[in-house]
């Protein structure tokens, strides 16, 4: 469970990234988070693994409050919060095995991965990660010589090898197509659904928000301005989340 009570973030510019934020994240849930730039959606995820550090409150994941957090506890912090970020964050040069298996760091320690010394149920562990997400045939290949959908896909694989209690994803579609969006929305939830892992995800297109999430946070300036299940959730509520009429360009479009 990821709890905030009375979470708040001014950054060092004085700029408010989050503002008294209250809300509860149950075990695997998947949780769409929604809102234009500059909402607060990013410093919101970004809260949960501590890539950035709120200025006050509590943030409590497992019953512990994360924001005391240093070193050792801080990394494992890490390993347990899995993070799958917009421009997939690979090590381009390095093949997509060895990008995988990056998300053992955690658990094998940089020695051991320096030297490639990664144990043989690591090595299967992350072919079946990219069985999972179809992409075992580019296992050899360099992660800058396949698409943008392909790379996204191996960034999903490599979280899926550090074996996480959650999932967070920052605009994990932003660079996609339609088609190749809705592709990597499908494997986040399919993952969600077999494995149980608590999955919250950045979008801004609304029909994508629609599709697949289970419950909808809304945010605009720093606040939740908006909390429940898609069930509830109409266009009036995005124009109400937006702060402005909803556009065209809102929407990413279909699969096909």
């Amino acid at each position: 469970m990821i709890e905030f009570k009375n979470v708040s973030l001014v950054y060092p510019n004085g700029t408010q990234g989050l503002k008294n934020i209250n809300v509860t994240i149950n075990d695997g849930e998947f949780v769409v988070i929604v809102g234009l730039s500059g909402a607060g959606k990013s410093t919101f995820i970004r809260s949960i693994n501590r890539l950035v550090t709120p200025t006050s409150g509590e943030l409590f994941v497992d019953g512990e409050n994360i924001l005391n957090y240093k070193g050792k506890e801080l990394r494992s912090l890490r390993t347990k919060v899995g993070m799958i970020f917009q421009d997939y964050n690979l090590v381009k040069r390095s093949s997509v095995l060895k990008n995988v298996l990056a998300g053992r760091l955690g658990h094998t320690g940089t020695l051991r991965s320096i030297f490639n010394l990664f144990k043989k149920e690591d090595l299967a562990l992350a072919y079946e990660s990219l069985k999972r997400v179809n992409i075992e045939d580019k296992l050899y290949s360099r992660a800058d010589e396949l698409s943008g959908g392909q790379q996204q896909r191996v960034s999903i694989a490599r979280v899926l090898t550090q074996r996480p209690k959650y999932i967070l994803a920052d605009e994990p579609v932003a660079s996609l197509d339609p088609p190749t969006s809705h592709q990597v929305m499908k494997y986040l939830k399919k993952i969600n659904q077999e494995d149980k892992i608590t999955t919250i995800v950045n979008l801004h297109f609304i029909d994508m928000a629609m599709e697949y999430a289970e419950r909808i946070i809304g945010m605009r300036e720093g606040e939740i301005v908006f909390d429940g299940p898609v069930s509830r959730v109409t266009e009036k509520t995005f124009e109400d989340i937006y702060g402005r009429p909803i556009r065209e360009e809102d929407f990413r479009g279909g699969a096909e």
